[in-house]
């Protein structure tokens, strides 16, 4: 749900569509239903695009703070129509992996506070950093929505620098900000868990829980394993994983993901030549790049096994595809 309302905000600040959706196999209608199955790996790209495409600090902040806890489906729905804040809050723990797969979001209360921790295993930063301001963006607008517009935290703690212009995080949080800690945190005043909601609706309650319950059974059948495969073969680029390094991210046996992959007449081979084949051909058309270098990116050990390779996809080098392209 969540992604969907970042490809709104981004196309309404003017990014285009197709640079947004890059290499994710997704197309605008997909992000129009709400019964299409994004999987984990498709989001992750989606928002490296993000990501890069922003190239600085604060759109992730600015995203979440402008997503309603309504942008969030029967999840969000669910907290509204709960009965306290404890309890919303308990609800959005309850099925916050199954929807976040990206980032891990806990929280605690310690000597009288509500501890919000936001962490990511992410290794683009960039990407990191996006995630972990839109969830703060987020914990404070839902936590405005729920109990008040004048509630703040009493600190945040960021384990990043201070960004260029942060003016933005002091407008949002009105709180002390602390930069370059060891983690990320908000911290509330306990005293809000027990406030009821004034929006408690037990009855609308059910209705969404059982509307919840249908499409995390959709979310747990509808991935697609071609689809999922070849979002882990771009994971990282110019890195492509082995079929028994994609069999362990999928769960499986090596043996299992062959046997899956041929009821569907596809080889795991034919999906990674695939995925270097598009690589290469980005890097001969839109780069600089040396033949050495570009098959180095494309997991070549060296240029006339990538060579013999790009002949075997295309009919041609990969000099004489470059050539040949730029001529027209």
């Amino acid at each position: 749900m969540t992604l969907r309302k970042v490809h709104t905000f981004m196309l309404s600040r003017d990014f285009e569509a197709s640079q947004l959706l890059s290499n994710t196999e997704l197309h605008d209608s997909d992000l129009r239903d709400p019964y299409r199955v994004i999987s984990a790996h498709q989001a992750r790209l989606y928002y490296r695009n993000v990501a890069h495409l922003v190239g600085s600090q604060g759109m992730g902040l600015e995203i979440g703070w402008t997503t309603s806890l309504s942008e969030k489906g029967p999840q969000g729905l669910m907290q509204i129509s709960s009965e306290t804040v404890q309890s919303a809050m308990e609800e959005g723990r309850a099925t916050f992996d199954t929807y976040n797969v990206l980032i891990d979001w806990n929280y605690h209360i310690e000597d009288g506070a509500i501890i919000h921790r936001i962490s990511s295993d992410e290794e683009d930063e960039s990407l990191r950093i996006f995630l972990i301001e839109r969830a703060l963006g987020m914990i404070q607008a839902h936590s405005e929505e729920l109990v008040g517009s004048d509630v703040t935290p009493i600190k945040v703690l960021l384990d990043y620098g201070m960004p260029k212009d942060f003016s933005r995080y002091k407008e949002i949080f009105r709180c002390p900000l602390h930069f370059n800690e060891k983690l990320v945190e908000l911290h509330y005043s306990e005293k809000y868990l027990s406030q009821n909601l004034k929006s408690y609706d037990p009855q609308a309650h059910d209705v969404l829980e059982a509307l919840q319950e249908t499409l995390l059974n959709k979310l747990a059948t509808g991935s697609d394993l071609v689809t999922e495969v070849k979002m882990l073969l771009r994971g990282r680029q110019g890195q492509f994983p082995s079929l028994e390094q994609v069999a362990s991210k999928l769960a499986m046996s090596s043996r299992n993901l062959r046997r899956k992959l041929g009821e569907k007449d596809v080889r795991f081979q034919d999906l990674l030549d695939d995925e270097r084949r598009k690589l290469a051909e980005d890097y001969l058309l839109n780069s600089d790049m040396t033949i050495q270098q570009v098959s180095e990116h494309c997991g070549f050990n060296d240029s006339q096994n990538f060579t013999q390779a790009f002949r075997r996809w295309l009919g041609m080098s990969p000099m004489e595809f470059r050539n040949s392209r730029r001529e027209k």
